[in-house]
């Protein structure tokens, strides 16, 4: 069994926790006269002796251990609103052949006000042993301690301001287990699987005919749970783009080919009117200074054109940044497939989102830049991510482990029999036709009669499989870098002031402009330099659905069972 933690469904999904050395079970034995008496302790107080009508005790795993009984109170004033409160210890004593033995049977408090019977001066008490105060009462710390459970953020609602049993309930929620109060009050987290046997009830040891079956109902008997979650976060993307223009040599625009260039600012403003940013690897040809004699011809040549900065060729690289949202939505299936063999798909679903926040992607496309290459960054949360999808998955595994343990057998038997049997055990029955093995999961005393009698009742896990995956959340898709260096593209040139040039072309990028000697009747081109930069392709600027599905094979202990 697993007490207060314990490593995290530290049990095999398919089986229960063992120990090295398994000790031999207790053997419950019949035909034993007992005496027996009861030990109720009211705010300090022995109260045994006005104890009248009896008293009830029912613990049941994970929930609140409640009691009840009523006390006769001598003459004098009774205010049961101030019994409200007090502490509660009810104990069992029985004694076998000469030996007396005691068990704790409740640790708790009266929960309400008690009623009062004045005409016959009869106090009914109701207790609980607060559960849900006591875990209410503890720090964030200590329920982490207690549980073991796993927990995210981006499943939960922020603990703070809310109920601390709910954040505890959140926790076990991944958990093959349950949190409930021992009958000496602590509080305690036990596992779901069977174990070896603690107790044996063999033939004509229990109270005939009070065996009862409870079966599961199909429409509970969940064997898949389907995950349905999305984890968005941001993909920052850089695009470059590299031109060249070459406009020709100095010396033959000089003599032989003069006209109109382009300036350093045009190609600047073409760059900005694209929504893009120069890189600072850019390569200016600007035309020559003045000099005596440029080319050898014995001309000199004077720049009249100082601080246009005109230009003969250039090499340059702009790029582009946005963000783009990506979303991976999982489909993930946590299935029972024996189950699913025999009993058909039987589905729950669960779901939740969460998004990765960018301070950087705010401003990736605004803030101006000057270098990086072609490259795009995801504003992922691995660790966060990854704790999302196991939250999930635990609950999955809980949930159908829970489904296929919905077999109850139910018994009575008489009380000093079975003192030392807890929420914590192991039974094997076999009586009354019947051989079954379960954990308990409720046990309900009723000391109103002559005879003391416990209802006990566990649960059988039935299921079958012996595959049980690694709850390990699948990878997230990767997309592949593109070519940091962008292949240049050349601009074209087109100039006009002659009979024989080609049509203007508008859409033609690249530079436009005159030759510097005109012929009359020629039509005149604006003076203009212009880039079509590539359309970002829609797949990486429109949000970007990337599925990813997942199956996980869950293997249930199919526990003794024999009708």
């Amino acid at each position: 069994m697993l007490l207060n933690g314990g490593p995290l469904n530290g049990a095999p999904l398919n089986g229960a926790i063992a120990s090295s050395a398994e000790a031999e079970p207790e053997y419950i034995v019949a035909g034993i006269s007992y005496l027996w008496s009861l030990r109720v302790v009211v705010g300090g107080v022995d109260m045994s002796a006005q104890l009248t009508g009896g008293a009830d005790v029912d613990r049941e795993e994970g929930a609140a251990g409640v009691a009840g009984f009523q006390l006769y109170l001598p003459a004098g004033p009774v205010v049961p609103s101030e019994w409200v409160g007090r502490t509660v210890t009810i104990d069992y004593i029985s004694t076998k052949e000469g030996v007396t033995t005691e068990a704790r049977r409740f640790t708790g408090r009266i929960a309400g006000p008690p009623q009062w019977d004045s005409n016959n001066r009869i106090l009914s008490c109701e207790c609980s042993d607060q559960l849900q105060q006591r875990v209410e009462a503890l720090s964030v710390a200590e329920i982490d301690a207690l549980t073991c459970g796993l927990w995210s953020l981006d499943v939960f609602d922020p603990v703070e301001g809310r109920s601390r049993w709910d954040y505890a309930q959140e926790r076990m929620s991944t958990r093959t287990a349950s949190l409930d109060c021992s009958p000496t009050g602590e509080l305690r987290v036990t596992s779901w699987y069977a174990t070896a046997p603690h107790f044996v009830f063999g033939y004509n040891t229990t109270i005939d005919e009070s065996l009862s079956v409870e079966w599961p109902d199909l429409s509970r008997l969940v064997n898949t749970v389907a995950i349905e979650s999305d984890y968005r976060y941001m993909r920052l993307r850089q695009q470059n783009e590299a031109y060249s223009w070459i406009g020709g040599g100095f010396c033959d625009w000089y003599f032989s080919n003069s006209k109109e260039l382009p300036t350093t600012e045009m190609v600047r403003e073409a760059v900005a009117s694209a929504g893009a940013n120069l890189m600072d690897n850019f390569s200016w040809d600007l035309l020559w200074p003045t000099m005596p004699d440029p080319c050898g011809l014995g001309v000199p040549w004077e720049n009249s054109f100082v601080g246009e900065e005109l230009l003969l060729g250039a090499s340059f690289t702009i790029a582009r940044r946005w963000a783009q949202s990506v979303t991976e939505r999982y489909a993930l299936s946590v299935q029972v497939p024996t189950s699913i063999a025999v009993a058909g798909e039987v589905i729950e679903r669960i779901g939740s989102a969460f998004e990765v926040e960018s301070v950087a992607a705010e401003t990736w496309a605004d803030t101006p830049f000057t270098d990086g290459f072609s490259s795009h960054t995801d504003e992922r949360d691995d660790a966060r991510r990854a704790l999302f999808l196991q939250v999930q998955l635990l609950q999955a595994v809980a949930t159908v482990v829970q489904a296929h343990r919905g077999t109850v057998l139910n018994w009575q038997v008489p009380t000093s029999m079975v003192m030392g049997i807890d929420l914590v055990h192991t039974i094997l029955f076999e009586d009354q036709g019947a051989r079954a093995i379960g954990k308990v999961v409720r046990v309900a005393d009723d000391f109103g009669e002559a005879l003391p009698t416990t209802t006990i009742s566990i649960k059988v896990m039935r299921g079958g499989g012996d595959v049980t995956d690694p709850l390990t959340p699948p990878a997230s898709v990767d997309e592949e870098q593109p070519p940091p260096i962008p292949t240049p593209t050349n601009l074209p040139t087109q100039l006009g002031g002659r009979v024989d040039a080609p049509e203007y072309d508008d859409e033609l990028p690249g530079f436009a402009g005159n030759y510097t000697t005109t012929e009359p009747s020629a039509e005149m081109y604006p003076r203009r330099f212009d880039i079509d930069a590539a359309e970002i392709p829609v797949e990486q600027r429109d949000e970007l659905i990337v599925p990813i599905d997942g199956v996980y094979r869950v293997a249930i202990p199919n526990d003794l069972l024999e009708l």
